[in-house]
C-alpha cells in the first residue's frame, strides 16, 4: 500500500505545483510570465490527469502499474527539460529529447490500455477474440511508432507500410471499443450459473428487538409476528469479482480470471455428522 499513497501523493503534488503556477502565471501581467510556464501547466495537468487514470485501472496488475507509473514519470521529466532547456542545447541533443520522452509516453499508453481491457470479463467468445486483437494489436501499433521515430522511418517508409499502420490503429481501436462494449452491456461471467440459492430460501432468526423466534424469507422484506419490525435478510452465495461461482473450489485461484481466493470464501456443503 505505500507505494499507491507515494503515487496518490505525487499525483496530488503535480496536480497542485500545475494549479499554483497557473494562479501566478494569470495574477500576474503577461510580460512576466513566460510562455514555458503555461507550456509546464498544461504537461503536468495531462500527466496528472493520465496518471490517476493509470492508477485507478491497474490496482490489480501492480508490475505493470509501476512499470506504466515510471515510463510515465520519465516522459514527463524529460518533457518539462526539453521546454525549459531547449533553447541551451543544440538541435540533435534537442531531437533526441523530445523522441526518448515520445518513447517512454507510447510505451506508457500500451500499458495502461492493458491495464483497462485485460481484468474485463465477458463468457462470450466474440467478446474473448476482441479483447485479444485490442491487446496485440495495441502492442504491434506502439512497437511500429517506436521504430519510425527512432529510425526517422515514418518519411522513407513505402505506402503499403503505412497503409498496415492505419489498418493497426482502426483495428486497435474498434477492439477495444467493442471490448469496453462487451464488458458494459453483456452478459456477465457466473450469469448463465444460476448456482444453489435459487430465489430465496427460509431462515430462521431471533428479532433483534423483541427476540422472538421467527422464519422469513432470504432477499425480501419481511416482519417480526411480534413487534411487527422490519427485516430483511440477505443471503448470497460467494463469487468471484469476475463472477465465478466459487461454491466447493479446490483451488485456491479463481479458474477464470486467477484471482487468489480465500479458504473462506470456498464455499462447501455442511456435511452431515451423521453420514
Amino acid at each position: 500500500m505505500k507505494y499507491k499513497a507515494v503515487m496518490l501523493w505525487s499525483l496530488l503534488g503535480c496536480v497542485g505545483v500545475a494549479m499554483l503556477a497557473g494562479i501566478v502565471a494569470v495574477v500576474l501581467p503577461s510580460r512576466y510570465v513566460d510562455d514555458r510556464v503555461f507550456a509546464s501547466i498544461a504537461t503536468m495537468g495531462a500527466y496528472a490527469l493520465g496518471g490517476l487514470i493509470i492508477v485507478a485501472a491497474g490496482q490489480r496488475m501492480r508490475w505493470t502499474l509501476r512499470v506504466c507509473a515510471l515510463c510515465t514519470v520519465i516522459s514527463m521529466a524529460i518533457y518539462l527539460s526539453m521546454i525549459w532547456f531547449e533553447r541551451a542545447i543544440n538541435w540533435r541533443w534537442e531531437q533526441i529529447g523530445w523522441k526518448t520522452g515520445t518513447v517512454f509516453l507510447i510505451i506508457s499508453i500500451v500499458l495502461a490500455h492493458r491495464m483497462l481491457l485485460f481484468p474485463l470479463r465477458t463468457p462470450l467468445l466474440s467478446a474473448k477474440i476482441a479483447k485479444r486483437c485490442a491487446l496485440i494489436s495495441a502492442i504491434l501499433l506502439g512497437s511500429v511508432i517506436i521504430v519510425g521515430l527512432v529510425n526517422d522511418g515514418f518519411w522513407n517508409w513505402e505506402e503499403l507500410v503505412l497503409r498496415l499502420m492505419g489498418i493497426t490503429a482502426i483495428v486497435t481501436a474498434g477492439t477495444t471499443i467493442a471490448t469496453g462494449a462487451f464488458a458494459l452491456f453483456g452478459p456477465k461471467p457466473g450469469e448463465d450459473e444460476p448456482g444453489l440459492l435459487v430465489g430465496s430460501i427460509p431462515v430462521s432468526i431471533c428479532c433483534p428487538r423483541c427476540g422472538n423466534g421467527l422464519t422469513i424469507d432470504s432477499n425480501r422484506d419481511g416482519r417480526c409476528t411480534g413487534c411487527r419490525l422490519k427485516i430483511r435478510v440477505e443471503v448470497e452465495e460467494p463469487r468471484c469479482a469476475c463472477g465465478y461461482l466459487l461454491y466447493e473450489l479446490a483451488a485456491a485461484v479463481c479458474p477464470e480470471c486467477g484471482s487468489p481466493v480465500s479458504e473462506h470464501d470456498r464455499w462447501v456443503k455442511p456435511v452431515d455428522e451423521a453420514e
